[in-house]
């Protein structure tokens, strides 16, 4: 016989009226005293057999017994997420970043003030025309299937626009390169022609600056390689768990193959030995496994510290980059005072650089967005960027679209949740990630599972005078099948277990308030048998009265007869 096995999952099936809305009937622990006597039973062999008169397919499921985990079932409906995709080209027009003059008291710039582009004469007011919808509600789409089709004069227009944006940048950019090669000429010349001398206080503001952000950026650092000392031991503490894991499960597996093949008669001593040494290995195993956890745990809290470390270290670096160089023009700007030109030179030609710098950038933008552009609206369409079923389709023939216009909203298969509420003295036994049995009504030979997303406030009901909590569950499996408004039946697992008469719940079926099965009398007819239910796990259902063990029911099939 199998010894203390892996706990069988079942599916309830609840009185309609007889549980209210925030109730679920809770199981009590079973507890043994003794020894559990665990029938061997695997599953029975499944077919198909044909009843003549219904013309029903039905395949036969025998009666087992043994331990099943309790679950708490709940009803609720299927939820089908969406996904709003909007417009997301940037159609803006380009003006110039830079301010177009440089800040050092004489020199060039005042002859290029006002020279440069400045901004392009297009609008800043951008939008392309629908000129037809090309998808339905209801209509699944794919990545990359078109949702629109766009006008050709409206896209001839704006790619003037944006190429007209490429050439301003290039003037731009042309302009600021002219500056900087004159500023350069400039600063060249009067540091020549100036006498430095260095203002030791500006120096030593300067050095005091840079030192604290160079300390800053070396604590962070210094923090960083504790946290990698840190997991590196917690990940070596991990390990070594991990193996004495290993070491003491195989130590169950031997206990729990003594104590299935001893005879507790002949061999009383063997068996109890063996029966406590699967006890301590059990002890153990949850021991260590709860030290992995919190292992696992502290690495992971760790970890995210290190990032949170790793965050800040950049901006510390970025404060150090930006420190060097406003901690540089102030230098500079004291330097002047006593006639620095060096220190002229290096605000005169840091400033010129910097513009020309900016002014790459736009021209670079420019370019980017009119191939962009030219990407992806080659076709004349606008496509789709996920898979789903339309829900909404947002523009009509002859609407504009602009920046961040929304196009179509889209069912999102990765979102199908179920609410359903809890009573405040079964939320003991739900955590946040949990895994749980899904039965889908409209789709039984299904197969789809669930994980506990979200656990809400508390909330009072009034009437029942319960307190309950609404718990979401997101699924998986096949979700594409399913529609919103769907029932779905959540079962939530527990660690309890107990020793039962159990059968598929798909056997059960309601009528009038009362459980019943099929099966065939004596001359092969399909009758039904009235059966009283308890608890369920999802996928079974325990069997109170009205069948034992070895008893053979029905399972009508989906397939028909014909």
């Amino acid at each position: 016989m199998a010894w203390n096995g892996e706990c069988m999952k079942m599916k309830k099936k609840t009185d309609a009226g007889k549980e209210e809305k925030h109730s679920v009937k809770k199981w009590p622990l079973f507890a043994a005293g003794g020894i559990f006597i665990l029938l061997a039973g695997g599953a029975a062999g499944f077919f198909l057999v044909q009843n003549e008169e219904d013309d029903v397919a039905y395949r036969e499921d025998v009666v087992q017994y043994g331990e099943l985990t309790v679950g708490l079932q709940e009803t609720g409906s299927v939820k089908v997420g969406t996904t709003e995709q909007t417009f997301e080209l940037d159609l803006s027009a380009y003006t110039e970043s830079g301010d177009g003059s440089f800040s050092w008291e004489q020199g060039a710039g005042s002859i290029f003030q006002g020279m440069t582009a400045g901004s392009s004469s297009a609008s800043s007011s951008r939008s392309l025309v629908v000129e037809e919808v090309l998808i339905t509600e209801g209509q699944e789409v794919s990545e990359g299937d078109p949702l629109y089709r766009i006008s050709q004069d409206s896209i001839d227009e704006i790619r003037e626009e944006l190429t007209s944006d490429v050439a301003d940048a290039q003037v731009t950019l042309e302009q600021t390169q002219t500056q900087l090669a004159m500023t350069q000429l400039e600063a060249q010349q009067r540091y020549e022609t100036d006498t430095a001398y260095g203002g030791v206080l500006a120096q030593a503001e300067y050095d005091n600056t840079i030192k604290d952000l160079q300390e800053a950026v070396n604590e962070i650092e210094e923090q960083i390689a504790e946290a990698d000392e840190e997991l590196l031991e917690l990940n070596e503490q991990l390990a070594e768990y991990q193996m004495d894991l290993a070491a003491e499960q195989e130590v169950l597996g031997n206990a729990e193959y003594v104590v299935e093949t001893t005879d507790m008669v002949t061999d009383a001593y063997g068996w109890i030995t063996a029966e406590n040494a699967r006890e301590d290995a059990e002890s153990v195993i949850e021991t260590l496994e709860e030290e992995i956890e919190t292992a696992m745990q502290s690495i992971e809290e760790k970890t995210a510290e290190r990032e949170d470390l790793t965050d800040s270290l950049t901006g510390a670096q970025q404060s150090l980059e930006q420190g060097l160089i406003d901690a540089q023009a102030q230098l500079s700007l004291q330097s002047l005072s006593y006639g620095s030109a060096s220190e002229r030179y290096d605000v005169s030609v840091g400033m010129g650089e910097f513009e020309a710098q900016v002014a790459q950038e736009d021209y670079e933008d420019a370019v980017a967005k009119l191939n962009e552009f030219d990407a992806v609206l080659g076709e004349q369409t606008v496509d789709s960027d996920h898979n789903g079923v339309v829900t909404e389709i947002s523009l009509a023939a002859g609407d504009s679209v602009d920046t961040g216009t929304t196009l179509v909203v889209l069912s999102d298969y990765d979102e199908v949740t179920v609410t359903v509420s809890l009573a405040e003295s079964d939320l003991e036994n739900v955590r946040e990630g949990d895994q749980v049995n899904v039965y889908i009504d409209a789709w039984p030979d299904a197969e789809f599972s669930g994980t506990v997303d979200e656990i809400g406030d508390a909330e009072y009901d009034s009437s029942a005078g319960t307190t309950y909590s609404d718990v979401t569950v997101k699924l998986s499996g096949d979700t594409a099948k399913l529609y919103g408004g769907m029932t779905a039946e959540i079962t939530f697992i527990t660690k309890e277990t107990k020793a039962v008469t159990y059968v598929s719940n798909r056997a059960v079926y309601r009528e009038n308030g009362k459980s019943y099965v099929h099966m065939r009398d004596e001359d092969g007819n399909v009758v039904s048998a009235e059966v009283v239910t308890g608890f369920s796990d999802g996928s079974h259902v325990e069997i109170v009265e009205g069948l034992s063990k070895g008893d053979t029911v029905l399972i009508e099939s989906g397939v028909s007869g014909s």
